[in-house]
């Protein structure tokens, strides 16, 4: 094999989350993100990070043909305006030999029905953030100013937004907290009347959690691992037994997936998509980060979209992982995924994440610097958490359930 095809066989091409503002006109009560600065990516800095993506990704294919996808994210994107999008698809089409695929995440209260045409018109993928209906997404989605429901804010954009794409099914994130584990018939109900396609993201346990009190306010929305449990376990059988299908979690669907093909790997659990080798975040000033949930602690950076090209970038991401992996592994939680029957395919997950962060911070804590975290020793909380997530028990008896319920249908097949 040429070092050519070997370097393109290797070759992981970048996917950038371009944060437009940390800012937003939304005050979510687990949103990791500080708020309070309105400053805007400057469109310059946007368009440099577009360009030099453009010309990674398509050096980087064979047919000389590339792609981006580009997930533009904040706080709520839709508060740089209609012409910042405008200038972006500019930007873009000044890359003919580039295909770009645009998705965006927003909370939607600034949808309005001209900016949905436009969106719907030139291709973005719109998800929207919505928790489920009012009584679960307003106890921890809140809008600031007005004091609207965040619940109403979104649900016109959603509808603005349906105006122009009336048969397909709308995308949502939901944040899955406390309140809203305690209740799988009214989320399952409500989505399914929606038609909705929804990713699910368990409310994250960050280390700023695990070492503080218990009984702070982040720690109480987090669901325990018997809630999760229990809600994966019921909303699948809501899901897989319901002959309509009118609504889609594609969690579920992977789950499902796992069981049916066990030889098959999956990157992590419930699929994080941030979690993916290729995704990598800009935030406002172009500095550059390997995962969202570093944005507001700039000692943790990779890069610099202004000095730095995306190779460099890359190489710098994929060691900084590789040398948090080979550490974290070797940590006694690690071991469990030798003995668990998904540790092949599930790989660990957002583990990585989590121990990386509390190793870095109990690091800090003695003094050591950015580069010398692995000489500090696991935070002790971490030890308190048996398996290698702490939902980790939640997942195995789901799939397990899963299983079973694929057993019985086959059964019933073979009866018939």
């Amino acid at each position: 094999m040429s070092l050519r095809a070997v370097a393109e066989s290797v070759f992981v091409p970048v996917v950038p989350q371009i944060q437009v503002t940390l800012g937003c006109n939304f005050g979510c009560s687990y949103c990791f993100q500080d708020h309070r600065s309105r400053e805007m990516i400057d469109p310059r800095t946007a368009a440099l990070i577009l360009a030099k993506c453009a010309r990674y990704n398509g050096a980087g294919i064979r047919s000389g043909r590339g792609k981006v996808e580009v997930y533009w994210h904040g706080g709520e994107p839709l508060l740089a305006g209609l012409d910042f999008f405008r200038e972006m698809l500019r930007v873009q089409a000044g890359f003919p030999a580039v295909s770009f695929i645009n998705h965006l995440q927003t909370n939607g209260s600034l949808l309005s029905d001209g900016i949905a045409e436009f969106l719907v018109e030139q291709g973005f993928q719109v998800g929207f953030s919505l928790d489920g209906p009012p009584e679960i997404n307003d106890r921890q989605r809140r809008t600031t100013g007005k004091g609207e429901s965040a619940f109403a804010a979104t649900w016109r954009g959603i509808q603005n937004f349906k105006r122009h794409v009336p048969d397909g099914r709308v995308p949502f994130i939901a944040v899955i907290t406390r309140a809203s584990a305690a209740r799988a018939k009214e989320f399952y109900a409500f989505f399914k009347e929606v038609g909705a396609e929804v990713q699910l993201d368990i409310y994250d346990l960050r280390c700023a959690d695990l070492r503080s009190s218990r009984d702070n306010a982040l720690f109480r929305q987090a669901p325990a691992e018997d809630e999760v449990r229990d809600f994966l376990i019921e909303l699948f059988d809501l899901w897989f037994h319901d002959p309509e299908r009118r609504v889609d979690f594609k969690e579920l669907k992977d789950e499902l997936d796992r069981v049916l093909q066990p030889e098959r790997r999956f990157n992590n659990p419930l699929h994080k998509k941030r979690c993916r080798a290729g995704r990598t975040i800009f935030d406002p000033r172009g500095i550059v980060f390997a995962c969202d949930q570093y944005v507001t602690d700039s000692a943790t950076a990779i890069g610099d979209i202004r000095r730095d090209g995306i190779s460099t970038i890359m190489r710098r991401k994929a060691a900084a992982w590789d040398r948090v992996k080979r550490v974290v592994r070797r940590s006694p939680e690690a071991m469990a995924c030798s003995t668990c029957e998904w540790g092949e395919s599930c790989m660990g997950g957002c583990i990585t994440c989590l121990k990386y962060n509390s190793m870095l911070l109990d690091a800090r804590a003695k003094g050591l610097p950015d580069d010398k975290w692995p000489a500090g020793s696991v935070a002790a909380p971490l030890r308190q958490i048996a398996g290698e997530t702490y939902y980790c028990d939640a997942l195995r008896a789901l799939r397990a359930h899963i299983q079973k319920e694929v057993q019985c249908e086959l059964a019933k097949d073979h009866g018939r």
